[in-house]
């Protein structure tokens, strides 16, 4: 009786398998669908990484800087979600965002002073509190993304800030020429007070005789030091003005050029570090960009302004300025300008980052418009 039960009993569970599918009993986890944000705190050895999903964080981990071990993290742990991820912009670039990109994960970078963050925050600053704040922020849809140009315009700008780092290495050797001749009590004959660096003062700077042979190879190696960074600056001068015979630079030089205080390499310099004009919608975003803006605190009936604001491009606030200074002798109507806010405001200074706002929304203008700059007009 007992091998017929066990029979009859075989026979249903069988027919029972042949009725119903097996159940499963592996299920894995899917995303499909579903957002993850990620904010990222960015350095050399390792990044430190934060997940935020439904708003609500999940989880920090550190990482090899790569965007290789982020991707396989990801997709391994959450499978067919859509990733976002932010990190501040720094020393790494734009490489990450753009590697992120072809890897189908959206990447923006953002200015790390535009993160909010608590008082708390600001007073305890750590790698995972920085990743963690990037996360949430960028899910609650707080992060403004800043420009990021393409790869022809990012390196033809290196090539220009190359210019520029040789130029302030020339000036430190200058620097440091003039102040070991002071420190081995040598002058400098009245009639190169104002040396220009011109061939007869390095000349005389050559045939310098010192108390001990030291002194004398020393500035033998300045000097040396001198003359191949000024040949340097001259190569690299050269290649930044070819650039201007490009098609992609070539119409928009010429208008910058027509502007007073712009020339050949200061055009150069605004193509460059502007990229395309069109991505500013007022000539206000534009100054302000630049940082030809004063700092505000205005409350109710009482407006007061300050100084020019630290948020800016630094070249192109120093070409602008040095460009209006310039502009006043030769445009009519800036120089009657210029009296007129000296009036209001004694200061020259003051008054010249006025004549360098009007000029750069001048430059604005020629650039959106395809006009050449002309002399005279008030407006």
């Amino acid at each position: 009786m007992l091998v017929v039960a066990l029979a009859l009993h075989t026979n249903l569970f069988c027919n029972n398998l042949k009725l119903r599918p097996m159940l499963k009993l592996k299920e894995k986890v899917d995303f499909t669908g579903q957002n993850i944000y990620v904010g990222m705190d960015v350095h050399l050895k390792s990044w430190s990484v934060a997940i935020v999903y439904e708003r609500r964080f999940i989880r920090r981990f550190s990482q090899p800087p790569s965007v290789e071990a982020l991707s396989t993290t990801l997709n391994r742990d959450y499978p067919g979600a859509c990733f976002y991820v932010a990190y501040e912009a720094g020393f790494c670039g734009f490489g990450i965002q753009r590697e992120c990109t072809e890897r189908g994960i959206n990447c923006i970078v953002v200015n790390a002073a535009d993160i909010p963050k608590s008082d708390k925050e600001k007073k305890s600053k750590t790698d995972n509190g920085d990743a963690k704040s990037i996360a949430e922020n960028l899910a609650a849809e707080k992060l403004v993304a800043i420009h990021i140009p393409d790869t022809k315009i990012e390196s033809d700008r290196q090539l220009v800030r190359c210019r520029l780092s040789t130029l302030r290495d020339l000036q430190r050797t200058k620097i440091r020429i003039k102040s070991a001749l002071r420190f081995m009590g040598i002058e400098i004959p009245e009639r190169f007070d104002k040396a220009n660096w011109s061939k007869l003062f390095v000349k005389w700077l050559k045939d310098i005789e010192t108390t001990h042979p030291s002194g004398k190879l020393m500035l033998t190696r300045m000097i040396e030091r001198l003359e191949w960074q000024r040949s340097h600056l001259l190569q690299v001068n050269l290649d930044a003005r070819n650039l201007l015979k490009e098609e992609d630079y070539k119409a928009n030089a010429k208008l910058l050029q027509s502007v007073p205080g712009i020339g050949p390499m200061s055009a150069v310099t605004l193509l460059t570090e502007i990229g395309d004009i069109k991505r500013f919608s007022r000539a206000i975003h534009f100054s302000s960009w630049i940082g030809i803006c004063p700092t505000q605190h205005s409350s109710g009936e009482i407006e007061r302004k300050g100084g020019l604001t630290l948020r800016s491009n630094t070249i192109l606030r120093a070409l602008i300025v040095e460009a209006a200074w310039v502009a006043i002798r030769l445009d009519p109507a800036l120089t009657l300008a210029y009296e007129e806010y000296k009036k209001k405001h004694v200061s020259p200074k003051r008054s010249i980052v006025k004549i360098a706002r009007k000029l750069s929304n001048r430059v604005y203008h020629v650039l959106k418009k395809h006009e050449a700059y002309e002399m005279g007009t008030v407006k």
